[in-house]
């Protein structure tokens, strides 16, 4: 079986050429194009020397700044190194019997269940082509495992990405609620991964109907819509007695003090959070016009700052494109390994303009050079 292994290891890939992590143009991970909120670099700045300190262990600068720009209460939010802790964390609950996770998903849905040795099923989404590229969800299977859990008694998570990752999928508010109310109805829980939500209008977001579905857990990344993947920083909102059991499993000061002051900048930076959105807008779909025009590749429709393609050729294979853009010192992100995809998926984030225009130069590059613009799509 193949590892299905995080993309951003740019480290990896500079010791074999030879280079500085920095001259990596790096594809495979979905931070921000725009880089640092200058408020959250600002602060950075103004509380480095602080780090003699430990930070404050109850986050209370973040909590209010967090609660007052995601219009939720403080009681209904639950600071993490990042989202993967926050996840961890989760599984931990006593209660937990099964995992749902989407194929494809996030692996670390499944990694962290399985490391309190809960069972996994995986539900798998249909890929469909008309009117375009995109993946659905399948709401009758989930309706019928709900069922079973509360035929057995048991209480189930169900992990849904919205938008879900690697394929940039979004379910509407009303499909979610629907299933947070089966989930209700079954005792189980429902997790909505919003990890990638600010990149949109967050019209779609699950946020605002915490208070009304107290089995509704949604998880929060600041790491990817505020370019910090190096500090880390998540949050996971929803019911506050459900988040305190939770809380006792994550240790101590996991939110370190210079990831909680530039989350405090940057939640506060309205002008920045604006040019995010109008920037990764306007470059997803130039990129996926420009990607669109090469005969052997689908891609997905982008909803956020990624995209899933798949490489059609079976000579040269993925494998041999993706060590020719190693070459290059370009790194795109390998999903081969994620069950419901295989041979020939991989994905790409959104970056700038010139690094855009640099990746597709590179296609066309190697495209010329093994002929593969009389490739006829099989799809």
């Amino acid at each position: 079986m193949i590892k299905n292994i995080h993309g951003g290891n740019i480290y990896k890939i500079a010791r074999a050429h030879g280079v500085q992590p920095q001259d990596i143009i790096d594809f495979s991970a979905n931070i921000n194009p725009v880089g640092l909120s200058p408020k959250g670099e600002a602060a950075l700045k103004e509380h480095l020397s602080e780090i003699i300190h430990y930070p404050d262990p109850n986050n209370e600068g973040l909590l209010e700044v967090t609660s007052k720009t995601l219009g939720i209460s403080s009681e209904q939010i639950l600071f993490g190194n990042g989202a993967a802790q926050l996840l961890y964390a989760l599984m931990e609950l006593s209660d937990l019997k099964e995992v749902l996770v989407p194929a494809p998903g996030f692996s670390e849905y499944a990694l962290a269940a399985k490391a309190q040795n809960l069972k996994v099923t995986s539900y798998p989404l249909t890929l469909v082509a008309d009117p375009m590229y995109h993946f659905e969800m399948p709401y009758e299977i989930l309706r019928d495992h709900l069922h079973r859990a509360a035929a057995n008694g048991e209480r189930y998570l169900l992990c849904l990405g919205n938008p879900n990752n690697p394929d940039g999928s979004l379910q509407t508010v009303a499909t979610v609620l629907e299933l947070a109310q089966l989930a209700a109805t079954s005792n189980s829980l429902l997790l909505v991964d919003e990890s990638f939500i600010e990149f949109t209008n967050e019209s779609h977001s699950l946020r605002p109907y915490i208070k009304e579905y107290p089995n509704l857990l949604v998880l929060h990344s600041l790491t990817k819509f505020y370019a910090i993947p190096g500090l880390r920083l998540g949050a996971l909102l929803g019911n506050g007695e459900l988040l305190a059991r939770i809380k006792q499993y994550i240790p101590a000061w996991s939110v370190n003090h210079l990831a909680a002051h530039y989350g405090i900048g940057a939640l506060q930076d309205e002008v920045y959070r604006q040019k995010s959105r109008a920037v990764v807008a306007r470059e997803k779909e130039w990129l996926y016009g420009a990607i669109k025009a090469f005969p052997f590749l689908t891609v997905c429709a982008p909803s956020v700052n990624f995209m899933l393609l798949h490489w059609q050729p079976e000579s040269p294979d993925l494998g041999v494109f993706m060590e020719f853009l190693s070459t290059k010192n370009l790194l795109i992100r390998s999903c081969e390994a994620y069950e419901g995809l295989g041979t020939g998926w991989f994905r790409i984030a959104v970056k700038d303009r010139t690094n855009n225009e640099l990746l597709i130069s590179y296609v066309k590059e190697f495209a010329y050079a093994h002929n593969l613009f009389s490739t006829s799509r099989s799809d």
